[in-house]
């Protein structure tokens, strides 16, 4: 258990430079875009940044809903029930995650003529990730560490969005399959922390 643990940690921690880089090329590509006069992406992201930014927190509060529902059913012996529900719990907001990231580059991308694509997708790219990534600093403590593996599982999904769809054309079954591969950690860590003792882990960090 311990070594999973240990290569978990390693995997994140490796995960984080691409991420940092390209989190802070996406504000410069930003600035770039502005700059030269190019403001129809520059103002889509900003706008959707701060739409998934402030409903951040009611999906997390939906999340911490759900697991109450699967807590209470587990209690009263009704453990299929329970177990359904927390399913809910660890899909639901992986599955939104991801939807509204990929939306979100889609539409900066499509916002724009094309004359630099490269400064559009960066700053796309930054504008889908970046509400998850600030909103798992602002988050409690007890949920801090499983909402920023739903933030490292969308960087994860973007990429292979990005290179599949974008790149290679890939067909959207395969995209969809490639994306969901990032999304079983934090859908696994979702179920378990919603049919996890409340008493026991009320003093650890998941």
């Amino acid at each position: 258990m311990k070594l999973g643990f240990d290569v978990t940690g390693t995997a994140m921690g490796l995960l984080t430079i691409p991420m940092a880089l390209l989190s802070a090329g996406s504000a410069v590509a930003g600035l770039v875009l502005a700059a030269r006069g190019h403001w129809p992406p520059v103002l889509l992201g900003l706008a959707a940044l701060l739409f998934w930014l402030v409903l951040a927190r009611p999906l997390e509060a939906l999340v911490v809903r759900i697991d109450d529902a699967a807590n209470l059913s587990q209690d009263r012996g009704r453990h299929r029930l329970a177990r359904a529900i927390a399913v809910a719990s660890g899909a639901v907001p992986v599955a939104v995650i991801l939807a509204a990231e990929v939306l979100c580059l889609r539409a900066v991308l499509a916002s724009d003529a094309g004359s630099h694509p490269l400064l559009v997708w960066l700053w796309g790219y930054g504008a889908a990730t970046a509400p998850w990534t600030l909103f798992a600093q602002r988050v409690g403590r007890f949920r801090r560490t499983l909402v920023g593996i739903r933030a490292y599982a969308g960087h994860v999904a973007m990429w292979l969005f990005s290179i599949l769809a974008l790149w290679l054309h890939a067909p959207a079954g395969a995209v969809a399959a490639a994306m969901l591969v990032p999304a079983i950690l934090p859908f696994t860590v979702g179920l378990l922390l919603a049919l996890a003792d409340r008493d026991a882990i009320a003093n650890v960090r998941v």
